[in-house]
């Protein structure tokens, strides 16, 4: 009994080093969920036959495409609501989820992170509000619309349907690809910012 089960703990033991031989680095997984392809036929075309990578990609060097996205959870503190022709400063705090396109670039570190430098950031959000007044007794609200914003820091602005009327909020966001890198969506083609150093080191699909 016992010669069983010390043949089948090497055996569990040997399928646990094989798959982790066999599992690629979380650069190459990111590559390969965004459409690159490590083979000799590329198939990460974009309309109209343009390749979406470059042929080769390198560690430590600075890549750009045209927009950057991302899905986020956007945080509300305050929010102004337009109520009879008069606006009201309303203390809200308010959960949600979106997607937001920005514009930056970004970089393959040799320690499998990918370091993004984020410019100016937008897009489209839905939430609802956990407190008003700071209170739980009841729905604050139901917000539909859109952001701008700088860093985490957003303006939200759109409809809220508990308050029917135009709403305008401030707060802030977690972008989801600072948590799951692989929550990064490059969009459109992607170059290289500036030309890669000679002695850049070549991403292998390892």
């Amino acid at each position: 009994m016992k010669k069983k089960l010390s043949i089948l703990t090497l055996m569990m033991f040997a399928g646990f080093i094989a798959k982790g031989q066999d599992e690629k680095s979380p650069t190459v997984q990111f590559l390969n969920k965004r459409g690159y392809s490590f083979q000799p036929s590329r198939t990460d075309t974009l309309p109209g036959g343009v390749r979406k990578w470059p042929d080769t990609l390198y560690f430590n060097t600075i890549y750009k495409s045209r927009l950057l996205g991302t899905p986020t959870i956007p945080i509300s503190f305050t929010k102004i609501d337009r109520i009879n022709g008069a606006y009201q400063v309303n203390p809200t705090i308010s959960l949600g989820y979106g997607y937001a396109w920005f514009f930056g670039n970004f970089t393959f570190s040799e320690t499998d992170k990918i370091l993004v430098d984020p410019k100016f950031f937008f897009g489209l959000i839905a939430d609802f509000g956990l407190q008003n007044d700071f209170s739980l007794n009841k729905l604050a609200s139901v917000f539909t619309g859109g952001f701008i914003g700088f860093a985490s820091y957003s303006l939200f602005f759109g409809y809220d349907y508990i308050s029917r009327s135009p709403t305008i909020g401030l707060g802030g966001r977690v972008d989801l690809y600072t948590v799951h890198q692989n929550s990064l969506n490059p969009i459109g083609k992607v170059a290289e910012l500036r030309k890669h150093k000679v002695a850049a080191v070549r991403i292998e699909d390892e």
